[in-house]
Formats: C-alpha cells, structure tokens, sequence
C-alpha cells in the first residue's frame, strides 16, 4: 500500500492524541473544584446553585470525554480498514490532480 502509509499513521496519531486528551480530562476532574456543600457560607443564596453547576461541569466533562473516546475509536477503525483493504485506501485517501500550468478555457 506505497503512498498511503503517511496518511493512515496521521490518522492513527490523531485517534492517539483523542485517546491522550481524554485521559487527561478524566484526570483534571475539574468539576471536583466546585465546592460542595455551603461552600463556607451557610444560607447564602448561591449555596443552591454549586451544586448545579457542579453537576453542569461534570455533565460537560463527561461529554466530552465520550465525544473524544468516540473519534478515537472511529480512528482506530479507520486505520484497521486502510490498512487491510488497498481498495479502500485508494478510493478514499485519494487526492485528485489539479491542473498546475497549461492553458486554461475560455
């Protein structure tokens, strides 16, 4: 499959680097700096609204950890079919050839 190796490994890089980016978010946790509880101000108003917008950070987190696993596996798949079928590979990695010089309609 000569020509193509270039493309399908930036395409398995770039499954690699959603894999490494998610990881990462999953690791940051940053909803976990939402305070919990009265936050050190028992019966402020806003007491109500940490936990909502805890649970908003953590919803966002959670969707785009699923989103990031979901273009990696996509990816993953991608390379597995270019790499087995040379069919595939030509009739999608292709780029076709543009005129550079030469005469031009008029």
């Amino acid at each position: 499959m000569v020509g193509y190796d270039v493309v399908i490994e930036k395409i398995r890089g770039t499954g690699q680097a959603a894999t490494r980016v998610a990881d990462a978010l999953r690791g940051a946790k940053c909803s976990a700096a939402v305070p919990s509880g009265d936050a050190g101000m028992p019966g402020a108003r806003c007491v109500g609204k940490l936990g909502a917008v805890k649970q908003a950070l953590r919803n966002r987190e959670q969707a785009y950890e699923r989103r990031l696993d979901a273009h990696a596996a996509n990816m993953a798949k991608a390379v597995d079919l270019y790499s087995g079928r040379e069919d595939a590979a030509t009739a999608e990695l292709s780029v076709p050839v543009q005129a550079t010089g030469g005469r031009k309609p008029v």
